[in-house]
């Protein structure tokens, strides 16, 4: 690594905003291939590979306390071998 980890400029709390904030040049961002399909086509973004960086994120399901998932909730969750 060049100097260590860098601190966050921003935290944005959708998709939609961290792209806007990358495309005004506040800085560079992290985002999923599929959540910069048209802004990667088109060209307003571009990836920049960075070597020797593994990302990885945990997702986590939500829903309602007192409800339980049904139908393709429930399907999706059960891929994960936990009980909803």
């Amino acid at each position: 690594m060049h100097g260590g980890l860098a601190q966050p400029l921003l935290e944005l709390s959708s998709t939609t905003a961290v792209k806007g904030a990358a495309e005004s040049g506040a800085g560079p961002c992290v985002l999923s291939d599929l959540a910069l399909g048209e802004e990667l086509s088109s060209r307003r973004l571009v990836k920049v590979p960075v070597a020797g960086v593994r990302l990885r994120r945990q997702l986590r399901a939500v829903w309602p306390g007192g409800h339980r998932p049904t139908g393709p909730a429930r399907d999706l969750l059960s891929l994960t071998g936990r009980d909803a």
